[in-house]
């Protein structure tokens, strides 16, 4: 019996573990469900633009963190950084760690205000996603840079960060500096 286990639990790790790489399907949006996966109870935009969140909470609402932090951003001139991706992602907790890393936060504090957004199994603010990323080809994490007027300056719709946990904080400050504000 536990030889039959042994493959199949190596097997279904491994689609687990796809799951957050690009997909190779056509660069379209996936689909957004018919109804809206938002909680009844959405947490305050505020919270999320202060610091660099530390998950992806699936009760935020994404419309009212990303006005907030556009809101904040063309006062202090910082970029606004969206980041697409679900708890789940081994991919999105390896960049998690290394944007709570002492090389890569002192940069987000400085140059960004950060918004996460969770897209749950593919399943949730889809409709959000689709104005910014494709996550079909993006895979997940998936990172969105906004100039302090809300316009896109880059997405990452290559799936650049979808391997993350291949990733150093040399390579994530490399991204981040890039697109940081001029001075």
């Amino acid at each position: 019996m536990l030889r039959r286990i042994g493959p199949a639990a190596v097997i279904g790790a491994a689609l687990l573990l796809a799951g957050c790489a690009a997909t190779g399907a056509p660069k379209a949006a996936a689909p957004a469900p018919a109804g809206s996966t938002s909680s009844a109870a959405p947490v305050p935009p505020t919270a999320a633009v202060d610091t660099i969140p530390e998950d992806y909470n699936p009760a935020r609402d994404p419309a009212a963190d990303l006005k907030a932090a556009v809101a904040l951003a063309a006062s202090d001139h910082k970029e606004v950084l969206i980041d697409f991706g679900a708890d789940w992602c081994p991919d999105c907790r390896v960049l998690d760690k290394l944007f709570q890393s002492k090389e890569t936060k002192p940069l987000l504090q400085r140059d960004y205000h950060v918004v996460a957004v969770d897209v749950g199994q593919f399943d949730h603010n889809l409709d959000f996603a689709e104005k910014y990323v494709t996550l079909r080809t993006s895979g997940i994490p998936a990172l969105v840079v906004l100039a302090p007027d809300g316009k896109v300056l880059v997405a990452t719709n290559d799936g650049s960060f979808a391997n993350a946990r291949t990733m150093n904080s040399d390579q994530v400050n490399g991204f981040l500096t890039h697109w940081a504000p001029k001075s």
